[in-house]
């Protein structure tokens, strides 16, 4: 069973591969995460719009909102900011063709060498360098974007917080609107239910009025009298300014 050893110019090549493909696949990764930060955008940009009319047209007048929103907008900005710092394309090392080993180095190296073994040396020290170059470009682009991320995310929960405020005093001025509009609906509707009832309490008073004096007519007990033979006798009736007159008979 062979040892791995730092001395073993294919051990070497070997891990320095196997590194640089994980550096490259973390790479992705962190882009690929940053749909997370979009939702987070997402979300906070559904009640934006009516939290600055709430602070910039006045419409609610609190110190706490105020410096809520300033830092919610200075957290947010600076999420925004590192997140376009995430997002700008930067450069990834990739290795070269293996043509430029087996042909152009070969022939180089073939020129002022006669030692095949030592031009097998020296072609895996070239490739081992350009793998090493690869490998610290690409560890530098992932730390840097894995920061990126960090910071973006991080101040874009953070900014969540006083948003969240703001959405409160949003949705209590939303409240006091449905609760004014309430108060006066039911207002009207009291007014309304009061004239009606005053209303047909004058029309029960008036029909009670007319329905007792027929009744008096109609029921008066007259002494030798047989009220079912007398003739009923009602009055003129003629309105106020008006020279027509009208008899209702029954």
């Amino acid at each position: 069973m062979s040892t791995k050893s730092f001395y073993d110019l294919d051990y070497i090549i070997e891990l320095n591969e196997k590194r640089l493909a994980q550096y490259t696949s973390a790479y992705q990764k962190v882009l690929e995460r940053l749909t997370n930060i979009i939702l987070i955008y997402s979300a906070i940009t559904i009640f934006l719009v009516p939290i600055f009319r709430d602070v910039f047209l006045a419409e609610i007048r609190h110190w706490l909102l105020f410096i809520c929103f300033a830092v919610f907008a200075v957290l947010f900005l600076i999420s925004v900011y590192f997140t376009i710092r995430l997002v700008i394309p930067v450069e990834i090392a990739y290795l070269q063709m293996p043509k430029r080993y087996y042909e152009e180095y070969r022939i180089t190296y073939e020129q002022t060498i006669k030692n095949p073994d030592e031009i097998k040396i020296l072609l895996k020290a070239s490739y081992i360098n350009e793998l090493e170059t690869a490998l610290h470009t690409n560890d530098q682009v992932f730390r840097r974007k894995s920061s990126f991320y960090y910071n973006a995310l991080m101040y874009a929960l953070l900014s969540a917080i006083p948003y969240l405020i703001c959405l409160g005093f949003h949705a209590s001025k939303r409240d006091d609107k449905v609760q004014k509009v309430q108060i006066v609906n039911s207002e009207i509707s009291s007014k309304l239910h009061k004239s009606e009832t005053m209303e047909n309490s004058l029309n029960k008073s008036n029909n009670g009025k007319q329905s007792s004096s027929s009744t008096t007519t109609a029921t008066t007990q007259l002494p030798g009298v047989n009220n079912g033979q007398v003739i009923s006798s009602l009055p003129k009736l003629i309105k106020e300014n008006s020279q027509n007159s009208s008899n209702k008979k029954k």
